[in-house]
């Protein structure tokens, strides 16, 4: 049985229960008054013939035992109860009463019972005719809910732009908007959105967290400035937000404070799963900083590309980065296209380029350690992807583990969008360390 065809039996299955609720009482009562026709008609000739033997033994109180009157009035009385003894011992006058009895009850009875039908006709025909107008019966159906839900993240985007423009006031769909724009790689489209969401609610811990990355991304990666402040705030409002708590952590290592940095990071360890690859990534870091190391392996004392040194004024350009540092924090090569999928390009399909960490079977795992958006019109393309391309202060390629491979796809998608869409053209490198160069990605399948 179909889902439909279930909700329409449930449906007719209550406003049935609901009709012989209200009808049975009223086809009761007529059945017990039918049953109780008899008894009474019995018990009321009983009581006239008691009051019939009282009267004659009052009338003859006054007469000698062997007067005519006497004999004849007890010879009236004896015929009287005779005949009502006959009339209910004879089967033709039984019959007879019985019949006429039935015929009366008969016709109550069907009475009765175009009255109950036509009230179910009034309780059921009304409800359902209702229901199937405008209760969407149709929901119920698997293809009617795969139809009615967003097919790609363009269209809920677009769902929700809609919802905001109806209900400005939803603190919870700017922020659901935020974060769906910031997954797609639209860090200033969210921070609009978190924006929009922060006066509606001034003390959500993760609203502040999400904002204060949203603008560390446009702003290359940092979190000086606004992002740290918000951070501190998400921390006043939930010390213990997972998210506000990583990034306090990433940033005091960017100003060598590590101390600070372990204390953020072994309380969000409090809070983390403990066999979670994030625990595990962050213990590691934990450790590396106890060990005099940055997070993933370098010295403390050689910042990473993409961290400004605490003494540089503001408003300064960056201290240049020694070259083997900013190549030991990246991966680059180039992207070719296979030679059996030249015909299938669409130079206007847009070209990801995407550095992943692998787990210990080999698989990719956790989020996105730097992401190259390009048009695929540039192919062959020649990339570089480091810690200015990374989604997250909390992942990114400078933050791999020693001896840690990652591994790099490229994917050509029609549509634009971050998932993999079938018809996509997409290939792979094999498991590489960071800081590997002249690598070539080759696009050589298909996407089921």
């Amino acid at each position: 049985m179909t889902s439909t065809a279930l909700l329409y039996a449930l449906v007719l299955i209550l406003a049935g229960g609901v009709t012989v609720y209200v009808v049975r009482p009223l086809l009761r009562r007529q059945t017990a008054d039918a049953r109780d026709d008899a008894p009474r008609t019995a018990a009321t000739a009983r009581d006239v013939l008691r009051e019939r033997r009282r009267e004659l033994d009052a009338a003859l109180a006054h007469l000698p035992a062997d007067a005519p009157e006497r004999k004849q009035a007890m010879a009236e009385f004896a015929a009287q109860v005779q005949g009502e003894l006959d009339s209910r011992s004879v089967p033709a006058s039984a019959t007879q009463t019985t019949a006429h009895q039935g015929a009366a009850v008969g016709v109550s009875k069907r009475r009765s019972l175009v009255v109950a039908s036509a009230l179910a006709l009034m309780l059921l025909a009304p409800s359902l005719t209702l229901y199937l107008l405008t209760g969407m019966p149709q929901a119920a159906s698997p293809e009617f809910r795969s139809a009615s839900e967003p097919q790609s993240l363009e269209e809920l985007i677009s769902a929700l732009k809609d919802r905001l423009r109806k209900d400005p006031t939803d603190a919870q769909g700017w922020q659901l908007l935020g974060r769906t724009e910031l997954s797609s790689g639209e860090p200033g489209a969210a921070r609009e959105a978190f924006e929009r969401a922060l006066p509606l609610a001034p003390k959500d811990a993760q609203l502040k967290a999400d904002l204060a990355d949203a603008i560390a991304q446009q702003q290359g990666n940092r979190l000086d400035g606004q992002p740290i402040a918000l951070l501190r705030e998400a921390l006043a409002h939930d010390p213990k937000n997972p998210k506000a708590l990583a990034l306090n952590g990433a940033f005091e290592v960017s100003q060598g404070n590590t101390s600070a940095a372990i204390g953020y990071w072994e309380t969000l360890l409090g809070v983390l799963p403990p066999d979670s690859p994030q625990a595990a990534q962050i213990s590691g870091y934990v450790a590396d900083l106890k060990a005099g190391r940055r997070p993933g392996g370098e010295p403390v004392a050689a910042p990473s590309a993409s961290v400004q040194p605490p003494t540089q004024p503001p408003g300064a350009e960056a201290a240049p980065v020694p070259a083997g540092v900013a190549a030991a924090e990246a991966v680059s090569g180039t992207v070719v296209l296979g030679p059996t999928l030249e015909g299938r390009l669409n130079p206007a399909a847009t070209l990801f380029v995407v550095a992943r960490a692998l787990d210990d079977q080999g698989q990719p795992s956790g989020p996105p350690l730097a992401v190259l958006r390009a048009r695929a019109a540039d192919l062959p393309l020649r990339f570089t992807l480091d810690d200015s391309r990374s989604m997250s202060p909390a992942a990114k390629l400078s933050g791999v583990a020693p001896g840690a491979r990652v591994s790099v796809v490229a994917r050509v998608s029609a549509t634009g969008e971050a998932t993999v869409r079938p018809g996509d053209l997409q290939g792979g490198s094999g498991p590489v360390a960071v800081g590997t160069a002249n690598l070539t990605v080759r696009i050589d399948k298909v996407a089921p």
